[in-house]
C-alpha cells in the first residue's frame, strides 16, 4: 500500500538526524521546508505536524549536519555544492547568521575560487543554479544571476529532464533548481507545477514500500510528497 504524507512524515520524525546519511538530507530539509510552510498557513494541521517550534527545530538539525559537512574537506565539489545551497535554503526559514556565513564563505570559495573577485562557474549541477540564486539573493552580485540564468537555460538542464532516472531523482533535482530559480529571479513559471510534481512522484511511493531500508528514497519521497501537499493547500 502506498504511503502518505502523514504516515511517512510520522516516519521520518521518529528517526534522528544524524542517523540519515548525507545524501539524504536535501530532501529531508526540503521536506521539512515545505511542512513548515504548510503548518504556518494553517496553523489547525499543527495538530497532524506538530508544533512549528518543532518542525523549526528539526530544520535547525539539518542545517547544522549541512554546516559541518561544508568545513569537511574530504567532501567532493559537487556535494560542497549541494549542501551550500540547501544550507542557504535553511536560513531562509531557520535565521541563524552563523549558518549563512558559513554558507556565503563555502559559496565564494567555490564560485571565486582564485579569491580575485571573479565569479566562474566551477560546474553546472542543478544546485549550482540554487546556489548562484542564493547569492543573488543575499548580496546582489548580478553576476550569481546571469550564470543561474544561463544553467536553466543551457544544454544542461534540456538533457537532464529527458533522462529515464528509475526514482527520477536527477530529474527532482533539475525541477527544484528552475524552480528556486524561477522563485528568487523571476521567469514564466510552470503552468502545471501540480502536474509536472505528479509525474516526477509516479515511481517514488513505490519506492518506499519495496526500499524500506533506503534513507535516500524515504527522504526523496518526503520531499515529493510535502511540496505537493503544500500546493494543494495553497
Amino acid at each position: 500500500m502506498a504511503m502518505n504524507l502523514n504516515d511517512l512524515y510520522k516516519k521520518v520524525s521518529a528517526i534522528p538526524i544524524g542517523d540519515f546519511p548525507p545524501s539524504a538530507l536535501s530532501g529531508l530539509l526540503h521536506g521539512y521546508i515545505s511542512v513548515y510552510s504548510i503548518v504556518r498557513v494553517n496553523p489547525w494541521l499543527e495538530e497532524v505536524y506538530g508544533s512549528q517550534w518543532n518542525i523549526h527545530e528539526r530544520i535547525r538539525e539539518i542545517a547544522g549536519e549541512l554546516a559541518d559537512l561544508i568545513k569537511d574537506p574530504s567532501v567532493t565539489l559537487e556535494d560542497r555544492v549541494g549542501y551550500v545551497a540547501d544550507l542557504m535554503e535553511a536560513y531562509l526559514t531557520y535565521s541563524d547568521m552563523d549558518f549563512l556565513d558559513i554558507a556565503l564563505d563555502a559559496a565564494y570559495e567555490i564560485i571565486s575560487p582564485k579569491g580575485d573577485g571573479e565569479i566562474v562557474l566551477s560546474c553546472r549541477v542543478p544546485e549550482m543554479c540554487r546556489l548562484l540564486c542564493s547569492c543573488y539573493y543575499f548580496t546582489g552580485e548580478e553576476r550569481c544571476m546571469g550564470l543561474a540564468k544561463e544553467i536553466v537555460m543551457g544544454l544542461e538542464y534540456r538533457a537532464e529532464l529527458k533522462l529515464d532516472d528509475l526514482e527520477k531523482k536527477n530529474v527532482w533535482r533539475w525541477y527544484r533548481a528552475v524552480e528556486f530559480y524561477e522563485n528568487t529571479i523571476g521567469g514564466k513559471g510552470k503552468n502545471n507545477r501540480l502536474g509536472c510534481i505528479n509525474f516526477l512522484g509516479d515511481n517514488l511511493l513505490a519506492g518506499v514500500t519495496t526500499k524500506e531500508q533506503n534513507m535516500n528514497v524515504i527522504s526523496l519521497c518526503f520531499d515529493w510528497l510535502a511540496t505537493k501537499e503544500y500546493i494543494n493547500l495553497k
